[in-house]
């Protein structure tokens, strides 16, 4: 017999036994200029009108697992959101 359990009206998603962690890379607004932060120690940071563009470029060249490229306004709040896999690690 195969028993399926709702929670909240709704189905969950079958559990993978290994899940891949995702990579989160934030482009935010700094000084001057933005941000790409990868990581702790890994903050490159570019300035001028091309700023922002300059970090999602160098954001998406690298490569990664699964995860996204979350542009932040200057409040903080995500603005918005380029997701990328395996598959898209180059974009």
């Amino acid at each position: 017999m195969i028993s399926q359990y709702l929670i909240g009206g709704i189905m969950p998603e079958l559990a993978s036994p290994v899940q891949e962690p995702q990579t989160i890379i934030e482009i935010r607004p700094y000084r001057a200029g933005w941000q790409c932060f990868e990581g702790p120690g890994v903050e490159p940071y570019w300035t001028g009108e091309n700023g922002m563009q300059s970090a999602i470029d160098y954001a998406k060249g690298a490569k990664f697992g699964p995860g996204e490229i979350r542009v932040l306004s200057k409040d903080g709040s995500v603005a918005s959101v380029i997701a990328f896999d395996e598959t898209t690690s180059r974009m």
